[in-house]
């Protein structure tokens, strides 16, 4: 086989496989985690069983699959954001909320998918296993950044962790809004919302313009 024609067969087995797990994806939200079969993802991709077997081999890495390919997605926007921001913390926390609230990192399918792995206990133990660490870098990094502005702002009696703990519940409790409202959900109300929680703490510099 020439080069030409293995890179041609690599692009076509990537393209495959990005098929079957936005087919995956759109299935769980659909059809739940213990609901969804190698048919039905086989069916809304367009490709026969054999072929998610291939890439795949069993449904469990599959279903795994589909959640790591939107936890990076999402973590690797949430970082090109933070990154974007410098050692602005405010505009830092501004960009986390625009990314997540961004449809193309939480779209409704998305969401349904992290909270079908939240809702089934097997499952609960495969997502803290493999997915885990993201949560616990992102929580991080929003302590880092309300600790910034406390110091910059000499706001001594404001904890950062618990004010960290309070934004990440305000987003997640705006992905559940996702979840039930589908989408209707108005986003831009959402991310009003979400600053509206960070002007009542820092009215300074959070301040509406």
């Amino acid at each position: 086989m020439t080069d030409l024609a293995q890179r041609r067969n690599e692009a076509l087995a990537s393209r495959t496989k990005g098929a079957i797990l936005r087919a995956t994806i759109a299935v769980i939200a659909k059809h739940s985690l213990s609901g969804t079969t190698v048919q039905l993802v086989a069916e809304a991709a367009k490709v026969a069983p054999g072929t998610v077997i291939l890439h795949f081999q069993k449904k469990d890495a599959l279903l795994l699959s589909a959640l790591e390919q939107i936890a990076v997605e999402f973590e690797a926007a949430r970082r090109a954001a933070v990154e974007a921001a410098g050692d602005d913390p405010v505009r830092a926390l501004n960009a986390i909320i625009d990314v997540s609230l961004d449809p193309k990192v939480c779209d409704p399918a998305n969401v349904a998918v992290w909270y079908a792995f939240w809702g089934e206990a097997k499952a609960r133990k495969l997502y803290l296993e493999r997915i885990g660490s993201y949560d616990t870098v992102c929580q991080d990094g929003l302590d880092r950044l309300f600790a910034e502005i406390i110091r910059r702002g000499g706001y001594r009696h404001l904890n950062a962790e618990a004010l960290a703990m309070g934004f990440s519940g305000l987003l997640e409790w705006q992905w559940q809004e996702i979840l039930v409202s589908g989408r209707n959900f108005d986003r831009d109300a959402a991310k009003q919302t979400a600053r509206a929680y960070l002007a009542s703490i820092f009215p300074q510099e959070f301040a509406p313009d």
